[in-house]
C-alpha cells in the first residue's frame, strides 16, 4: 500500500537584518555577512513573491541593481544565477559575491542611491503547517494539488528539498517511491521552478498529472 502524501504549506514572518545597501560596495559587504536565511529569502522566496502575471526570473538582488542602480548588465548576470544549479545556499551566495566583486573590481565609480531606495536584507522566520488533506493514489493527489495554495507548491518544490538536502522535490519523490510513477516523477522534476511563476508552475504540474490520469482511465 502506498505511503500517503501529506500536503504542507509554509507561512512566516519577514524580519529585517542589520544590513542594508546603498551602493554596490555595501551590497557586496552584505552578501558576505548576512545569514544564509537572508540569501535564501532573496533568491528563493523571490519566486513566491512574483506577481502572477510575470515570469520575471530576477532574484531580489538583480532587481534592485536594475531598478535602483540602473546597472542592466550586472542585473542580467545576477539573474543568471540558477538556484536549481546550486547544491546549497552557500554556493548561491558565493556565485553572487563573485559576480558583484568582479563588477566592482572593474574600477568604475558607482553612485549611492538616495535614502529610501536602499536594499534591505531581509530574512524569514518560517513555520511549516500540515494541511487537512492527503493523497494515497494519483486521483487524490491531483485533487490535493488542484486545491493547494502557492505556499504549498513553494514548500514541496523548493523549501523542503533545499532545507533538507533532498535530491528531488517532494512530489517527484512520492510519485516514484510510493506509486512507481517514474516517468511522471521525472517530468515534474525537469520543470525548473525559476523559469515560471508559481501560478504557471501549478498549471504545468496539474496538466501533467491530468494527462497521466487520462492515460490510466483509457488503458
Amino acid at each position: 500500500m502506498a505511503e500517503p502524501f501529506r500536503f504542507f504549506t509554509e507561512t512566516g514572518l519577514t524580519i529585517h537584518t542589520n544590513f542594508k545597501a546603498d551602493s554596490l560596495k555595501s551590497l557586496l559587504y552584505g552578501l558576505k555577512k548576512v545569514s544564509g536565511s537572508s540569501i535564501f529569502y532573496h533568491v528563493h522566496h523571490a519566486l513566491l513573491r512574483r506577481h502572477f502575471a510575470t515570469s520575471d526570473q530576477m532574484n531580489d538582488f538583480a532587481r534592485w541593481v536594475l531598478v535602483h542602480l540602473s546597472q542592466a548588465s550586472l542585473a542580467e548576470r545576477l539573474s543568471a544565477v540558477d538556484p536549481m544549479g546550486c547544491k546549497s545556499v552557500r554556493e548561491a551566495r558565493e556565485q553572487l559575491i563573485d559576480i558583484v566583486k568582479e563588477y566592482v573590481g572593474i574600477g568604475e565609480l558607482f553612485f549611492r542611491v538616495s535614502e529610501g531606495s536602499e536594499f534591505h536584507f531581509l530574512q524569514m522566520h518560517s513555520m511549516v503547517l500540515p494541511l487537512k488533506y492527503k493523497a494515497d493514489d494519483l486521483e487524490s493527489f491531483y485533487k490535493g494539488l488542484r486545491n493547494a495554495s502557492l505556499g504549498t507548491f513553494f514548500y514541496h518544490l523548493i523549501e523542503a528539498p533545499i532545507r533538507l538536502g533532498k535530491q528531488s522535490n517532494d512530489f517527484s519523490e512520492w510519485l516514484s517511491h510510493s506509486l512507481n510513477e517514474d516517468d511522471l516523477a521525472d517530468e515534474i522534476a525537469r520543470l525548473n521552478p525559476y523559469v515560471y511563476n508559481l501560478w504557471e508552475l501549478k498549471a504545468e504540474i496539474l496538466q501533467r498529472v491530468r494527462r497521466r490520469l487520462k492515460t490510466l482511465h483509457t488503458s
